[in-house]
Order: C-alpha cells, then structure tokens, then sequence
C-alpha cells in the first residue's frame, strides 16, 4: 500500500495528496491539460489548485485533488479521459471526480455563466501555461476570503 494514501473519508478513493506527490500529481494535470487541448475545450486552473499555483507555486497542503474547470465539452473530455485512463468516480451536482496514479482529478464544469469566466488569465507552473479565472485576484478573493493567508481546513470526517 503507498503510504501516501489515507483512509479518512477526505480521501474518497483513498487517494494521494498533489502536495504529497506533486510528481504524480503534474503528470496527471499534464494528461489532462494535453487531452483538453487536443479537443479545443478550454480549460482553467479551479479552487485549491488555482489557489496554490498562483498563491504559494504549487499544491497546497490540505488539497486532496488536482482542480480544473471547463466551460463546455464535459462529455467528450470524459469520453477522452476514460480512453486514456482516468477511471471515472462520482458526480457531484457540477463535478465529475477522475481517478488515475491514485490521484483525484476533479472537474468543474457547467462554469459558462461564472463571472469570472468572461475571459481568462494564466500562471506558469514549471515552465507550462495554465490558464485561470479572470481576474484571478478576484475569483480567489471570492472563494476564499483573504486567500493570501495560508489556513488549514479542518478535514472532513466520515
């Protein structure tokens, strides 16, 4: 068993941490990202990863997934997905979870009415484009509060 893995209801499919394995954790993001782009669906950066790339550079502590959103196109980036092994999970009202590498990838979609989806940003995390909310300030402003502070959330339990 890795011994990155928990078992604590926070980790549904007793899953790795992206601050953990951030190794793993790229590659699974990178898979994504080229799937993405090679279906023209657009794609951003979403909550806590979005908050640790462009807040701290990289996944934050705390997060138990990699978070991206899509505009459009959630059926055929799943079809995709599935083809190139990511197993799908759960849906939950507006996202779907995807496991690969023991690493949770959550995606967002249904965001075309997001105010902060008007037009994008982006950040570069180890020399790769990402593209975020716009304003990326205020979209984290939004979420989170004063996003500028590190806190730790208290975990889920059950």
């Amino acid at each position: 068993m890795n011994n990155h893995k928990k078992d604590d209801g926070w980790h549904p499919y007793n899953n790795i941490d992206p601050i953990k394995a951030p190794d793993i954790a790229d590659k699974l993001l990178n898979e994504y990202w080229d799937i993405a782009e090679s279906l023209n669906i657009m794609t951003v950066l979403w909550e806590g990863t979005c908050l640790g790339f462009v807040r701290d550079g990289g996944y934050i502590i705390n997060d138990n997934d990699v978070d991206v959103g899509v505009l459009r196109g959630i059926e055929e980036i799943t079809e995709a997905l599935e083809a190139n092994g990511f197993v799908r999970k759960k849906k939950y009202r507006i996202n779907w979870h995807f496991l690969k590498y023991d690493m949770l990838l959550d995606v967002s979609f249904d965001l075309f009415n997001n105010r902060f989806l008007q037009s994008f940003g982006s950040v570069v995390y180890k020399g790769r484009v990402y593209s975020t909310p716009y304003p990326v300030e205020g979209y984290l402003k939004d979420r989170y509060g004063n996003w500028k502070i590190k806190k730790l959330r208290k975990l889920w339990e059950g």
